[in-house]
């Protein structure tokens, strides 16, 4: 399986806190820092962040840990500029850069007038803007791209601004197994978010499934698993960060159902206002959400809580974890200083 690795998910976090963090994250041993691209989210603090300009900022300031987006999408930017924006961080941090890419979230694209396409379209729009995203990472004025698809052309194509290294591609695909067959067929790694040992299980499956029906090693793909950590030292904070695992668990109804409670609630990709009606339905539906659930699928307690999820994870497949703190910049220097201890076990 080789070494696990480790990620650090920067959230509502202001840029130069970002910054801040990713400098942070590096001493303490991370492996990667992934940045969160949303123009908004369900978060009360939000996601402010522009990651390509925040991951840069960082390059300059690092040295060894690597720099990806968790995740950019299809819609907000065509492929060509999303290449040329990942490329030139990889050049900037001298080879760190992972892109990942995901198919879209209803909330940074609606509201902003742009096309929301039915679920089965916008996989394939993300089937092939990493096709295109590719082929304008190997091209070149002697050797042009040309791409002829249903979203996307190329005629004769070239990016000048090429990448240091094989730069890696990081699908972040949920439960759908249409977007787990892109992962498997085309991915250098898999971002999901929320699992439980069981759900990453079965989604892996199909991941290495759609890996083996194309001839591709599943080595060749990094299974990533989040988890979501909180280490309270008063009952307001732990009371705070049920709360915003709460928030997050009733926006993620496929994981939900899995442990058989099912809210009242749209799915997360497809909130489209989460500071208006959204949230007072999120709000409603966490006061009836069961703490058991909570500490069933999270981190909230001690380093014996987190080497729990840890090891259920890495026995269900993962080769990486990828920490989110609940309480976001509240906790982030406690929080690196308690795990740096399981980081360079």
């Amino acid at each position: 399986m080789g070494k696990l690795s480790f990620g650090y998910i920067v959230h509502g976090a202001d840029a130069l806190s970002a910054v801040e963090c990713g400098v942070l994250a590096e001493k303490s041993g991370f492996d990667v820092l992934w940045v969160t691209d949303h123009f908004v989210d369900v978060w009360p603090d939000g996601d402010r962040l522009e990651p390509w300009t925040t991951l840069s900022a960082v390059a300059a300031l690092t040295s060894r840990i690597r720099l990806g987006s968790a995740v950019t999408d299809t819609q907000r930017s065509h492929p060509a500029r999303t290449a040329q924006a990942a490329a030139c961080l990889d050049v900037l941090s001298r080879g760190r850069a992972i892109l990942g890419i995901g198919a879209g979230e209803a909330m940074n694209i609606v509201p902003y007038g742009l096309p929301w396409d039915s679920p089965k379209e916008r996989i394939a729009r993300l089937e092939e803007a990493i096709q295109v995203i590719r082929a304008l990472w190997t091209s070149s004025r002697e050797r042009p791209a040309s791409y002829s698809g249903q979203f996307y052309r190329l005629d004769k194509a070239v990016l000048d601004q090429l990448p240091k290294q094989t730069l890696p591609i990081y699908v972040g695909a949920f439960a759908s197994e249409r977007a787990l067959s892109v992962v498997g067929r085309f991915g250098d790694g898999w971002d999901p978010w929320l699992n439980t040992p069981e759900t990453f299980r079965k989604r892996w499956s199909v991941v290495k499934e759609a890996a083996q029906s194309v001839g591709r090693s599943v080595k060749r793909i990094e299974p990533v698993a989040q988890v979501l950590v909180a280490f309270p030292r008063s009952a307001k904070e732990e009371r705070d960060a049920l709360t915003r695992a709460k928030a997050t668990l009733v926006a993620e109804k496929t994981l939900l159902r899995s442990l058989g409670y099912t809210p009242n609630t749209d799915q997360y990709q497809n909130l489209v206002h989460p500071f208006r009606d959204d949230v007072s339905k999120i709000m409603k539906a966490i006061r009836e959400v069961p703490d058991e659930i909570v500490y069933k699928t999270m981190a909230i307690g001690g380093l014996s809580e987190v080497n729990d999820r840890i090891n259920e994870l890495v026995s269900a497949g993962a080769r990486q974890i990828a920490i989110f703190d609940l309480m976001g910049l509240k906790t982030a220097k406690r929080t690196f200083s308690l795990l740096r201890k399981i980081i360079t076990e």
